[in-house]
């Protein structure tokens, strides 16, 4: 019987290593997963008389895109920030000055290598449990920026103005090939 032992034994290992759900459901196991870095704005659209625009927004084309398309005349940047996620991973950015803004991201990508993410974006009240403003799923291009707006967020007064998100991602590290 003990001669039977190694035969059985590596048998056993040799179904394991064949095994497709062992290796994620048959890609290879020692492919490293798709990394994404975001780049992300916050920024604070309202109604004014007066163009009061960050010095670092005022020839952005997006901001002059939705110039022409709302009625936000000045946008401050409350922040912004570089997230760096990996594929199926959900990652968490923290904004705004006094850290109020939670934004969540699960990014995964297409066949046509397309940035699929599942995204929320949260207002956090002090002591209290955090309300969503935006949840969503986003497919972006690589490089593309993509607006996302709330257009009367609580936590915000006055009334006439709106946060805007502005969000871009692009691959570190490309997705494996099948």
């Amino acid at each position: 019987m003990k001669k039977g032992l190694p035969v059985a034994f590596a048998a056993g290992l040799l179904l394991l290593s064949f095994n497709p759900a062992a290796a994620g459901d048959g890609q290879n196991a020692d492919a490293k997963p798709a990394e994404i870095l975001f780049t992300v704005q916050l920024i604070l659209g309202s109604v004014s008389d007066e163009d009061r625009t960050d010095e670092s927004l005022k020839n952005d084309p997006v901001i002059k895109e939705i110039r022409s398309l709302m009625k936000y005349r000045t946008f401050l940047l409350l922040d912004s920030s570089l997230v760096r996620s990996k594929e199926r991973e959900p990652v968490e950015a923290i904004l705004g000055k006094q850290r109020q803004y939670i934004l969540f991201l699960k990014p995964t990508f297409d066949k046509d290598e397309n940035i699929r993410t599942e995204i929320r974006f949260s207002y956090n009240f002090p002591g209290q449990k955090g309300t969503d403003l935006i949840q969503s799923i986003l497919a972006l291009k690589p490089g593309e920026r993509t607006v996302l707006g709330v257009s009367k967020p609580q936590g915000i007064e006055p009334v006439d103005q709106g946060l805007i998100l502005i969000i871009s991602g692009k691959f570190v590290r490309r997705p494996a090939s099948p």
